[in-house]
Formats: structure tokens, sequence, C-alpha cells
């Protein structure tokens, strides 16, 4: 194995008595063994050296560990590059030519994993965006999370099917939907942490008309004085005179999300969970997709609200 460089063992050391940093933590931080600081440690509290012993024969590493981290600061800064990618600027940055599968082994030793990365929209970044979700947090910190209840709709079909599945290595896992996904079907529901309080199946898509009578004739007679039902800013979504008027006979009122804030609303992974269930069925029937929408929603217990309500900062007690 190829030693690593005094200069990199210098920065180790440096890490671990100037900064006070773990063994542990030195080790993940430079890419190398535990055994290795630890080794390193010894050596200078035994001998005072560090130097690089002469190679002891074998097969050279590819990378040394200086190496390997510029890998690590590759792919920090070019998260979704492909290993093909990642080779061609690690030879541009050092002149060092590795193949493909030696990068998957570099990002593997890196504990550096490939996973589906959750994306928003852009305009998310924008200066307005970004005010409008702070003075969102600033008006709704002021309500007791058992008094928020959130609402939206979800599109489902007779053609969900589970995308992913397991088959022997070097095989397909082949599997089967209609072509013909029939007319789409809308899920709404209003979730609060006492549960789910006005679900609503409905074919097509949701408009201003039913938002209104679904807020009037579902939603409102579900409330309590001091709720607060918050919705997104879709186009059907309108607070009209008559939706407010029947929020405010019982005491409650609306709020918006500002734009581009699905990860502000716990009922996101509600429906996530909701769909991976009715995915599992696949129901090919209006009768059936009926029958496994009422199982879905059976699968979705308290506990799970309330951790959606957690996550997305809304804090709770366990009380």
């Amino acid at each position: 194995m190829k030693a690593y460089s005094l200069d990199f063992r210098e920065k180790i050391i440096d890490a671990h008595f100037m900064e006070g940093v773990s063994v542990r933590k030195v080790a993940k931080r430079f890419g190398v063994a535990t055994s290795f600081v630890e080794t390193l440690l010894k050596r200078l509290r035994e001998t005072g050296d560090i130097l690089p012993k002469p190679h002891g024969g074998g097969p050279q590493p590819k990378l040394n560990g200086e190496q390997l981290q510029l890998v690590r600061a590759l792919v920090e800064a070019d998260n979704d590059a492909t290993l093909e990618e990642l080779c061609d600027q690690l030879a541009a940055e050092t002149s060092i030519t590795i193949s493909r599968s030696t990068m998957g082994r570099m990002v593997q030793k890196l504990e550096l994993t490939r996973k589906k990365k959750p994306l928003h929209a852009t305009e998310a970044e924008s200066p307005r965006v970004r005010q409008a979700r702070v003075d969102y947090w600033q008006s709704i910190r002021e309500v007791a999370p058992e008094d928020l209840v959130f609402m939206d709709e979800a599109g489902v079909n007779l053609a969900m099917v589970r995308l992913y599945a397991r088959a022997p290595k070097g095989q397909r896992a082949i599997g089967d939907r209609p072509a013909t996904r029939g007319q789409n079907v809308s899920l709404v529901n209003a979730l609060s942490l006492r549960g789910p309080i006005a679900p609503l199946t409905i074919l097509g898509a949701m408009d201003g008309l039913t938002f209104e009578a679904y807020i009037i004739r579902r939603v409102a007679p579900n409330l309590w004085p001091g709720a607060v039902l918050v919705v997104d800013n879709s186009r059907a979504h309108k607070a009209t005179e008559e939706v407010n008027a029947a929020l405010e006979a019982v005491g409650a009122r609306l709020m918006f999300l500002p734009p581009y804030s699905p990860d502000f609303s716990p009922i996101e992974p509600f429906w996530s969970k909701v769909k991976n269930s009715l995915s599992s069925i696949a129901a090919r029937t209006y009768q059936a997709l009926n029958e496994a929408i009422e199982f879905a929603y059976a699968q979705v217990t308290l506990e799970d609200i309330r951790n959606w309500f957690t996550n997305d900062c809304y804090c709770t007690s366990s009380e």
C-alpha cells in the first residue's frame, strides 16, 4: 500500500492535537482507517517520528489520502456527477487517470452513497419567496400546533404500481400496468394532530367551486374556535367571502403557505404514505380503488402525523 505523505500525516496530527478532534472523527475527516490514526499517534508518542515507512511490496493504491479528500471535495461540489465525470474531473485536477470501477470503490471508501435527491423549485431561492417564508413562520409560530389544520389534494389513478422490485443479479425485474389509467381521481383531505378530519374523493381535478363547497360543507363543520386552516397557493384555493364566512362562523380562519413551500406542509408526507399503500394494492377498478383508499387512510397513525408535524418544525410535545 502506498504510504501517506508526511504533509498529510502532519495534518492528521494537527487535527487531533491542535483542534482536539477525536481519533474516530479525524479518521472520518481524512478518509483513513481509525487504526491508521491510532498507529500514527502511537508512533509519535513512542518515537517522535511519523515519517512513512518504505513500501513493503504488493500493489500500490490508486489514490493516497490527500487525493481521496480531493475526490470528496469533487463530489461535494457536484453531487450528481457520474463516476465517469468524477474520473475526468480528477484527471483534470491531478493528471491521475483511474477507471470507473476504481472511482466507485473510492467513493464507497469515503462512504459517499448514491441516493435519490429531493428537488425544490429554483424560484424558492428568490428574495421574494425567502422573505415570504420568513413572514409565514413569524405568523404561524403564534398558533398552537393543536390548532393547525393542513388541507391539500392528491391525484391517483387506476394504473398505480410499485416502480421498484428485486430480481437475480443480471436480470431485469419485470412488471406490468394498464396502458389506460382511466379518469384521474382527486383525494382531498385536511390533516390535524387529531387525524384526518374531512376526507373526500372526486373524479377529476379540484377547481375553485369544489374547493369552496368542500370548505363550507366538509371542513368548517369539523373545525373549532382558534383553528387555522393552512392551504397552498394553488389556483383552485381561493379565499372567497363564502369561505371566510364559513370559517369565521366556527371561530377558525384561513392561512396560505408561502409560494413554493410544500416542505412546510405535513400533509405532503401524509399523501406520500397513502400513495405508497395504493401503489402496493394496485387497484384496477374504481370500486377497488375506493376500498384501497379507505385502507390506505387507515394505515396512517396519530404517531405518524405527530412525527410529520414535528419534522416540519411545528414542534409538539409528547403529551
